[in-house]
């Protein structure tokens, strides 16, 4: 029996923990510019970094649609032998992702304002997201272009390489927000730097790897072949729209405090964000280390198995839940202050809005799962439904919903109310989706 196959909880671990450690890493990216804003400017500083992630968010977005199906496509050409085809695909790729993102610097240098107005700011956080967008934009190439290097060394056969790569960006991060920040005083200005820099960082240790001979792909010459760019995006939409979906929410969650709370109430949304995208980055790492398994076991026709992998990683989220849960009912106060100081006069209010909010942590998981249990099983557009579903619908439809209802007392428990409904319109594909023959045996039978 494949060692894989063994629905055993180390075998699930085996592959859950480094998954869910990553997603942890990359998630505090965000965290920490939060924290070194937040301790080293101010609590509307903050909140305008809050208010600048969902252009972050859109760069990361793009640079996985534009990645994940040119790298895949790269990885077959590899496979069947055609290095010339995989070396042109990569180095296109390349090519498309400079003439990208230069277009994004170019308009979002221009138009900084409107865009930092666009996300929610306003007259007390304009100034600081506006600086923001503006210096972030110009790392555009760096932040696209470094994931873009980042997967193909992946697809090179260095996988090792990745994560040197990521952990020096990382280490690049905070040590530059503490200086920047605490000993030059840099501000807001000093938090896009940072964040910018670790990523050219990053981009410069993939880049020495692939222009130093010891890749076994290289750039080369190539015929424009446009249609295989188009071809690979659909490979990349359901990676990609985890992304999307978080700077949605970012932002139409700062639109309606804005309108229904004030400007001067959006730090407490900013605390509770940063937290929310730890505990999603953590629930998604749990699903990402179910689904090779999932996979490998529908594979072998070995249903059983599969199943098996689905209730360990339901439970998983469930106990992962519970704990984040009793941590922000029982702690609230500590919580909140790694961002926002006891003496502070939202503090009170932030640690309100953190107990109400955290109701919904407990569903979060199951979504997020089974979401990733149909992506493995091959049933990309029951998985897809329950994404752009949860995301685009039901939990930026609850929020509307309950806004105009109740006002500024819905706004912190609507999350609760989506994830209720996501988690029944999962189980729902669910029960559909066992009546069904699965897709990635019914394509070897």
């Amino acid at each position: 029996m494949n060692k894989a196959l063994n629905p055993s909880w180390k075998n699930f671990f085996h592959f859950a923990l480094p998954s869910m450690a990553a997603m942890v890493i990359f998630s505090s990216y965000t965290i920490i510019d939060g924290i070194f804003v937040a301790k080293g400017v101010s609590d509307l500083a903050m909140a305008a970094v809050n208010l600048s992630l969902p252009f972050i968010n859109v760069l990361s977005g793009l640079a996985v649609l534009l990645t994940m199906g040119t790298s895949t496509l790269c990885a077959f050409a590899l496979g069947k032998g055609d290095q010339k085809k995989a070396e042109e695909l990569f180095t296109q790729i390349v090519v498309v992702i400079l003439i990208v993102s230069a277009v994004i610097s170019v308009a979002v240098s221009m138009f900084a304002k409107p865009l930092a107005y666009l996300l929610g700011a306003r007259a007390l956080t304009i100034g600081y997201s506006s600086q923001y967008l503006h210096v972030v934009c110009l790392f555009s190439v760096c932040i696209i272009l470094s994931y873009c290097l980042e997967v193909m060394v992946k697809v090179d056969g260095r996988p090792q390489l990745a994560m040197i790569g990521m952990a020096i960006s990382f280490v690049i991060h905070i040590g530059l927000d503490y200086i920047f920040i605490f000993h030059l005083h840099l501000e807001v200005l000093g938090s896009a730097l940072a964040t910018g820099l670790s990523h050219t960082g990053s981009l410069i240790f993939f880049l020495a790897y692939f222009l130093s001979g010891k890749s076994n792909l290289r750039f080369r010459k190539f015929k424009w072949n446009l249609k295989k760019v188009v071809e690979g995006l659909p490979l990349g939409v359901a990676d990609c729209s985890v992304e999307f979906v978080l700077g949605f929410l970012t932002m139409l969650y700062n639109h309606v405090i804005v309108s229904t709370l004030g400007e001067e109430s959006l730090p407490i949304y900013a605390v509770i964000s940063y937290i929310t995208i730890l505990v999603f980055f953590l629930m998604q790492g749990i699903a990402q280390g179910m689904m090779p398994l999932v996979s490998l076991a529908e594979g072998h026709n070995d249903h059983a198995a599969s199943r098996s992998f689905l209730q360990k990683c339901l439970i998983t989220v469930v106990v992962t839940g519970v704990v984040i849960e009793l941590i922000c009912q029982l702690a609230p106060g500590p919580v909140v202050s790694i961002l926002l100081e006891g003496e502070n006069v939202l503090y009170a209010d932030a640690v309100s809005a953190l107990r109400q909010y955290a109701l919904s942590y407990l569903l979060t998981g199951f979504s997020i799962a089974l979401a990733g249990y149909f992506a493995a099983l091959g049933r990309g557009p029951s998985s897809m439904l329950l994404s752009l579903g949860r995301g685009f619908v039901l939990l930026p439809g609850t929020l509307l919903a309950l806004n105009a209802l109740t006002g500024s007392s819905g706004i912190w428990m609507a999350a609760l109310v989506g994830e209720v409904l996501s988690v029944l319109l999962g189980f729902a594909l669910l029960r559909r989706a066992e009546h069904r023959k699965p897709v990635l045996a019914a394509s070897q039978g």
